[in-house]
């Protein structure tokens, strides 16, 4: 079974993905592979450098997919990485990646992250993640709005929207427990 997270950027993603590896330990978290150099915070993380002439072939023999290109950067997943099975997985997948992740495994358990207030992004972006510059910053705070309009457009693929605010940002995880822990219990934890 794969938990989807998709969200923009700051909004809280990897957070719960943290939270939730913490507290079932049976979950493992898909490996995105990325031409983008790895965070500091990254090495032994969710993703794997590949160079860009390695990953065009990777693309080239059919073997990636949920190919996305996103802040000059190119990611994507193995395509046997997303075919159904008996373990618990946990990722992100970016809205409009959704669709073509869903084809290949209708049993996708998606939870978009949604916010009204782009300024929270903003902060979270300038004070959590200090490894981002403040131009990279206002890019990913400018395709917040499109990413979180298409999470709102295709509120049917999701098992649940949330919604993050300021006030409310200790509860977000909560939210999420709430929708996964009967399902994560039944599946071993």
């Amino acid at each position: 079974m794969i938990i989807s997270f998709s969200g923009p950027s700051g909004i809280g993603k990897g957070f719960i993905k943290e939270r939730l590896l913490k507290l079932y330990p049976h979950i493992r978290e898909l490996m995105w592979l990325t031409t983008r150099t790895l965070r500091s915070n990254e090495n032994g993380g969710n993703r794997i450098h590949v160079s860009l002439p390695e990953f065009n072939q990777l693309v080239e023999f059919g073997d990636l997919v949920l190919i996305q290109d996103l802040h000059g950067n190119r990611y994507g997943l193995r395509k046997e990485d997303l075919l159904p099975s008996s373990d618990v997985v946990i990722t992100e997948l970016h809205p409009d990646n959704l669709v073509e992740a869903l084809r290949i495994n209708p049993a996708i358990f998606a939870v978009g992250l949604v916010t009204s207030d782009l300024s929270l992004l903003h902060k979270r972006l300038s004070i959590i993640r200090k490894t981002e510059i403040k131009e990279e910053i206002e890019k990913r705070v400018a395709t917040a709005k499109s990413e979180i309009e298409t999470i709102l457009r295709q509120k049917s693929l999701f098992v649940s929207i949330i919604e993050v605010t300021e006030a409310g940002e200790a509860l977000v995880l909560d939210e999420v427990l709430s929708v996964l822990t009967p399902l994560l219990t039944k599946k071993g934890g």
